[in-house]
């Protein structure tokens, strides 16, 4: 008997089979008086029949009317339905399904969750709080924060970690979304596209389309070479990773002072892989952890028998069996007294106020301030700190240990390959006199 989990987030609704993750669905519809159609389908519509669209039926869902001449869209409720039916008929289910959900649902959205859910094809055994899950399952002892981002929000939830995690509270921080993220993006490649093209994309809905289409893979290599060439409708124009930071910066500032707000002294801040896509998101806290893209399905599949429910009475888990002390080793990124200001290589002192491109070319370690064809990491500044950032498939080592998360980086980390004896070491370079 196959055993899995659904992921309930706007961001993009998962179904893993075990801990392999077969499906991701974003929590968009378009409606009209013809159809219903949800996820990737009605993503790639939602600018081109903006009076169409809805993607806040997950964050609102409820019995609340939807203005709508379908008659299969009463309300919320209707949508979601229609969501999963779709998803259920484009992949194999799992036999078993638990149901990870955001801790901010209320009563009564759990128990319309569930009675949408009964009527779709999923065999639910479970229902969780997604936090508690993932940290359950490999935070130390203490008290720590799980960050997740939506479309329309960020949740920040405080898990207290002794022999047991017990979810404490959950935090929603309002216009923090992906949604939110995305619109100010938008608006640095449209300025861009205008300033150096006299072409405006929003003109048109076509256009605006393409243009939030493409915008994950713009963000994606500007994050990897410091820059991007966007190219739309045959113009192209040029967009720096600093310029999307700075779009980033006032969403990211709400986040952390939840994070400051909610976390204590020795806080482990452990986000989801979604943030690892976010200019700046390596950022969020100073003591952080990225957890993989399948924490939730991880944490399900080792504590599978403690959720699982033989009577088919669920209720929601909040409070899980913590991973032993011996059993917990996470990669935490901790700033020091000292904040790196430059990057010392060989007998060259580096400022990062651009991005800066680790590599290796002819059996040596370097960084330069112009993309090579295959860097191995990317350091940038923002916000005051240093942030190095792996590609996929490099092995670099950080202080003599493998890192594959983003990180701060802080005065005396080296960095450094296996096979390398060259290390790039980051520095603090203090200003003295007038």
């Amino acid at each position: 008997m196959s055993k899995g989990v659904l992921e309930i987030n706007d961001c993009g609704l998962r179904v893993f089979e075990g801990t392999k993750e077969v499906l991701e669905s974003p929590g968009v519809a378009i409606v009209n008086n013809r159809e219903i159609i949800t996820g990737t389908g009605a993503l790639m519509r939602a600018r081109s029949h903006p009076t169409q669209v809805n993607h806040q039926f997950w964050r609102r869902l409820s019995l609340e009317t939807v203005k709508s001449t379908n008659p299969g869209c009463r309300h919320h409720a209707d949508l979601a339905f229609f969501h999963l039916k779709e998803i259920a008929g484009l992949c194999d289910l799992p036999d078993e399904v638990v149901l990870a959900v955001p801790g901010n649902f209320t009563r009564e959205q759990l128990a319309l969750l569930l009675g949408v859910v009964k009527e779709s094809p999923f065999n639910v055994v479970a229902l969780a709080d997604a936090a508690t899950a993932c940290i359950s399952s490999c935070a130390p002892r203490g008290v720590h924060l799980h960050v997740e981002l939506h479309r329309h929000q960020t949740l920040v939830s405080r898990v207290a970690v002794h022999e047991r995690a017990e979810l404490d509270i959950a935090e929603t921080v309002t216009d923090a979304g992906l949604h939110h993220f995305q619109e100010a993006w938008a608006r640095i490649f449209t300025d861009a596209f205008i300033m150096q093209c006299r072409f405006d994309p929003l003109h048109s809905a076509e256009a605006e389309q393409q243009l939030y289409d493409m915008l994950p893979q713009w963000i994606a290599r500007a994050m990897r070479q410091g820059e991007v060439m966007a190219e739309l409708d045959d113009r192209t124009a040029k967009v720096s990773l600093r310029q999307l930071q700075d779009a980033s910066t006032p969403i990211l500032s709400r986040v952390r002072a939840m994070i400051e707000n909610l976390g204590e002294a020795n806080s482990v801040v452990f986000v989801s892989h979604r943030w690892a896509e976010i200019p700046g998101g390596a950022q969020l806290a100073e003591r952080i952890h990225l957890l993989p893209h399948n924490a939730v399905a991880l944490a399900a599949d080792k504590r599978w028998q403690e959720m699982h429910s033989e009577n088919g009475n669920l209720r929601l888990i909040t409070e899980l069996s913590a991973a032993p002390v011996n059993d917990v080793a996470v990669q935490i990124n901790t700033a020091t007294e000292a904040g790196a200001t430059h990057l010392l290589f060989g007998h060259r002192a580096l400022a990062a106020q651009q991005p800066l491109f680790v590599s290796w070319q002819e059996g040596k370690l370097q960084i330069t301030p112009t993309p090579p064809s295959h860097p191995a990491a990317t350091i940038t500044h923002h916000a005051g700190r240093l942030a190095l950032r792996v590609d996929a498939g490099a092995q670099l080592m950080l202080n003599g240990k493998e890192i594959s998360a983003p990180v701060s980086l802080t005065a005396g980390d080296r960095i450094g390959a296996a096979d390398f004896a060259e290390v790039i070491t980051a520095i603090s370079v203090e200003h003295y006199g007038a």
